[in-house]
């Protein structure tokens, strides 16, 4: 028998929470991005500084990351979401009102460290609301939710400063977010139950997971991931900058579009997950990046512009595929061991604008891109041999969930 209309609706509308929770995680933190000439300008010309003002915010995000997943193993991971959803409306604002160069980054830190309260915390929310075979598909639509979130910020805050300043277009961020608060908090469900806690210590509970040799092989391939996508998005804008290509700015900040082909291709994660499992789909994920990056040696726009599309979109499976299985694996401290993936993606992150300088001075885009076709290499083997979940369940596991068809929040 069909679900009756008013259930149905509440099933989507959770989903769509999910979505926004994924949108309202990335809608800000990349936002700076679109508006690098005019706070270039602002800075006094000064690259360091501007560079900064993202840096703030991931720098924020990889300090709190495992303190959310913590606090939202105490005290319910719907609590924290929707609080840091709310609390991130703050800095968002004092980020459009800031002053100086200082006040600015020390607003785009706050704002990063809110951020892992909706995104680590949503990840495993996902883990304990829904069974195994769904709650791959639901990830995989919040993964296209982080990516639609992160193109919007981008898009929405340029625009706005096209027709007035930086200052508006951080400002209608700071509204947007509002309205993401809102809606998660309307939509989003109560947990079936309050996550327990063991009594365990932060730390014993962070060195309990991280003794665990697959979780270990999953926060390094989240280490790989952003470190591909920072290096590669950081450094295939230099090439493009230069002969044969010589973008503007203008042109150059357009190559994000590309990430809007994850939101059409990660929904595809989750039945791709349940055909072919986590360490098979990260291998056939990695391999689509990998041959983007080799298109993409081509001195070709339009095959530049296909190349990151293969690239960006066999990063965002992988993304899928590595995120599910932590939750998947990691037992009741899920919202921990998730913040310490989003610890490790974002060091990685951070690592992956730094570390191919040295080989774009030598070599140029070629270098770059057989680093990082090496590391994703590397990330293959790792999932191959870590991506394995435990055949019975752990004793520290939430007890199954409800199929489909069973009990309605």
């Amino acid at each position: 028998m069909p679900p009756s209309p008013p259930l149905a609706e509440g099933r989507d509308r959770r989903r769509l929470a999910i979505v926004l929770a994924g949108a309202a995680a990335f809608f800000s933190l990349y936002a700076p991005q679109s508006l690098m000439p005019l706070l270039h300008a602002w800075l006094g010309d000064s690259a360091a500084l501007a560079g900064m003002i993202v840096s703030a915010g991931t720098l924020g995000v990889a300090v709190a990351a495992p303190f959310a997943g913590l606090l939202a193993d105490r005290i319910g991971r719907r609590r924290v979401i929707v609080g840091a959803a709310f609390a991130v409306v703050l800095p968002a604002a004092c980020v459009a009102l800031a002053q100086s160069p200082q006040q600015l980054i020390a607003a785009r830190f706050a704002q990063g460290l809110c951020l892992p309260g909706i995104f680590a915390v949503t990840v495993a929310y996902i883990g304990s609301h829904w069974p195994a075979q769904q709650a791959r598909q639901v990830t995989a639509l919040y993964v296209a939710g982080t990516i639609g979130g992160g193109f919007c910020g981008r898009f929405l805050s340029g625009f706005v400063a096209e027709f007035s300043s930086w200052q508006w277009g951080f400002g209608a961020l700071a509204t947007m977010q509002l309205i993401l608060a809102l809606a998660i908090r309307a939509w989003l469900p109560p947990e079936h139950e309050t996550p327990r806690s063991s009594g365990a210590s932060p730390l014993s509970t962070m060195r309990r997971l991280l003794a665990r040799a697959e979780l270990r092989g999953a926060y390094l391939v989240g280490f790989s991931l952003l470190f591909a996508l920072v290096g590669g998005f950081t450094y295939i804008t230099l090439r493009l900058a230069r002969p044969p290509f010589s973008l503007g700015p203008a042109a150059l900040s357009s190559i994000f579009a590309v990430y809007l082909v994850g939101v059409l291709v990660t929904p595809l994660g989750g039945r791709l997950l349940n055909r072919y499992g986590h360490a098979r789909l990260l291998a056939i994920a990695w391999s689509l990046a990998i041959a983007g990056l080799a298109l993409s040696l081509v001195p070709s726009l339009p095959g530049v512009v296909v190349a990151l599309t293969l690239f960006s979109a066999g990063l965002f499976l992988a993304q899928t595929s590595a995120t599910s299985f932590v939750t998947e694996a990691s037992g009741e401290a899920r919202a921990t061991s998730v913040g310490l993936y989003v610890l490790c993606y974002y060091l990685g992150g951070s690592v992956g604008g730094v570390l191919p300088a040295a080989l774009w001075n030598l070599t140029g885009w070629p270098g770059v891109a057989v680093l990082i076709a090496a590391i994703g290499f590397g990330s293959i083997a790792v999932g191959r041999r870590r991506f394995q979940l435990p055949q019975q369940r752990a004793a520290d596991a939430p007890a199954p969930m409800p199929e489909a068809g069973g009990e309605a929040p």
